[in-house]
């Protein structure tokens, strides 16, 4: 069943995974200059007044034919909403009108998981970030070129006009005393994740749940979105 997003996610604030596919599965992202066009409209989305110092970008992976980042919001999950839509009804009409085309190009709106805290921000974050290694695009020696994609920015500090989207988390900033510590340390624990994660082929089906988190967790946002429903179908009896 799919399950309405403000139900789903936290009223004032959290943090999610956003992921979305291209329509029918084709590569509308696959051609460098469209994956710069997507980087660009997610920019331009951040600077609109209603989404601004509301929603906060944290990690990306632009691949050939889907996306992924995490994201925040506070005050109210209406911003992530705004900007979700904001953003690929952009990404859409430009998309659109540079290739003479017309129609959709998400596959359908965007997933968004919920996540529970801070340990668990990190995991989707390198998982996000791991993509085209799994993807086998490129190796981990060799994922510091790949341009579309925020580890380059944590692991080496490098700045450029797609990184200037993101809002470095909290957890970042505690692995260090400074940029050099920090990306030494985020360098250490993703190489770690890449070990631990190496065989596990149900790692991907993790972070496109409703719900990351722990066991008893997720069991109490189901619980939450149940006494939800079961409140709406009183009120409309």
């Amino acid at each position: 069943m799919r399950i309405p997003r403000s139900y789903q996610l936290h009223t004032e604030e959290a943090s999610v995974h956003m992921f979305w596919r291209c329509h029918n599965k084709e590569f509308y992202l696959a051609a460098p200059r469209n994956k710069s066009l997507y980087m660009q409209t997610i920019k331009d989305s951040l600077k609109q007044k209603e989404i601004h110092n509301n929603v906060f970008v944290h990690a990306f992976c632009v691949m050939s034919n889907h996306y992924h980042q995490t994201v925040s919001y506070k005050e109210h999950s209406a911003f992530l909403s705004n900007y979700m839509r904001y953003a690929h009804g952009l990404f859409g009409m430009r998309y659109n009108k540079n290739h003479q085309r017309s129609g959709k190009v998400a596959e359908s709106r965007p997933k968004t998981s919920l996540i529970e805290d801070r340990n668990h921000e990190m995991r989707v974050h390198f998982y996000i970030e791991a993509n085209p290694i799994r993807a086998r695009i490129c190796k981990l020696e060799n994922l510091k070129s790949y341009k579309f994609n925020s580890y380059r920015f944590y692991a080496f500090g490098i700045k450029d006009e797609n990184t200037e989207v993101l809002t470095t988390p909290d957890w970042y900033l505690e692995l260090g005393k400074n940029p050099t510590e920090r990306q030494r340390r985020y360098r250490a624990l993703f190489r770690d994740y890449l070990n631990e994660t190496e065989n596990n082929s149900a790692e991907s089906d993790l972070y496109k749940k409703s719900f990351i988190g722990s066991l008893s967790w997720s069991h109490l946002q189901v619980a939450r979105i149940s006494n939800l429903l079961k409140q709406k179908r009183q009120n409309t009896s």
